[in-house]
């Protein structure tokens, strides 16, 4: 996408930083940077490895003018950080890029190997003599994707799809065999599941809506809802916590999944989460209003989808 450099250095006129992608020598994909000079922007581009959303970095630069480039769902989280008030929406210029489609790039480390040039086009990836099924290796929020087109932009880069969104990917694999599964069976698995985990919070860190690292509860000591314990019942907790604490905000940008170290199904509970409170409340995350949990009234059970 060759018109984003062009674009990226006239933002940097008005704006301190420009959040971007650049290529990585060591891993062939894209991974996220900071543009700070025209010079520095020469370096930018945008293809189907540049998963990372973006919007996680901008509650830590509130005291900056930013500038971002951001695909559908990293809109979607723009637009829910100001509906929070957790960004200013006169302190962020956004740059809206048409999405193609991400590709899983742990999939695509498994068929070629690390650090080799990944090779996106024709509906094929390859690499080396070696290809792949482009939608073999689509990350699973890709397939079905509402929001291939920014909610939220200053200017635009790429052509805007001229298709109806896909509907909603039929289950399949993991989410196939946990929609079968029975009450009992769906606990066991939650409890096999968060025994694997290490706390090691990258999927806090990863998601852009959750914004207070600093006292989150899931480490506070006062009240201790989680221990420090790496256990399945302390994880539990801690995961459990996190996923309530987005209720009516996760916007689907399945970054918490995505960087998770031992891969557990994480978008699996915030996927239903998002469904029950889509059908109770008429309300998606990503959108101007804010969420139904900070304005439900309990006394009227009303929420003002105004406020």
């Amino acid at each position: 996408m060759e018109e984003l450099i062009p674009i990226i250095k006239k933002a940097l006129e008005q704006v301190d930083v420009v959040l971007g992608w650049a290529q990585s020598p060591a891993a062939g994909v894209a991974v996220p940077a900071f543009f700070h000079t025209p010079a520095e922007a020469d370096a930018a581009v945008f293809d189907s490895t540049c998963a990372h959303n973006l919007a996680v970095y901008l509650p830590r630069l509130a005291d900056k003018k930013v500038g971002i480039v951001a695909k559908g769902c990293d809109a979607r989280s723009i637009a829910q950080l100001i509906a929070e008030g957790a960004v200013k929406r006169s302190g962020v210029f956004v740059i809206g890029a048409s999405c193609p489609g991400m590709i899983d790039v742990k999939k695509a480390w498994r068929c070629f190997g690390f650090g080799k040039q990944v090779c996106d086009a024709a509906g094929k990836v390859a690499m080396e003599g070696k290809t792949v099924a482009r939608e073999e290796i689509l990350l699973w929020k890709c397939r079905g994707c509402r929001d291939p087109e920014p909610v939220i932009c200053d200017v635009t880069v790429g052509e805007a799809s001229s298709e109806a969104p896909a509907p909603p990917a039929e289950p399949a694999g993991i989410r196939k065999r946990f929609a079968a599964m029975t009450v009992a069976e769906r606990r066991q698995f939650w409890q096999d599941q968060f025994s694997r985990c290490i706390r090691c919070y990258a999927c806090r860190e990863a998601c852009p809506l959750c914004v207070c690292r600093d006292v989150c509860t899931i480490q506070a000591h006062e009240p201790g809802w989680a221990g420090a314990a790496v256990d399945s019942p302390q994880s539990w907790m801690a995961q459990l916590i996190r996923v309530n604490h987005l209720a009516g905000r996760c916007t689907g940008c399945e970054e918490c999944e995505r960087a998770c170290p031992v891969g557990i199904p994480l978008m699996l509970l915030l996927e239903e989460q998002n469904d029950v409170v889509e059908e109770l409340f008429g309300y998606r995350a990503g959108g101007e209003a804010k969420p139904p949990f900070l304005t439900f009234d309990i006394k009227n059970d009303t929420w003002d989808e105004e406020r």
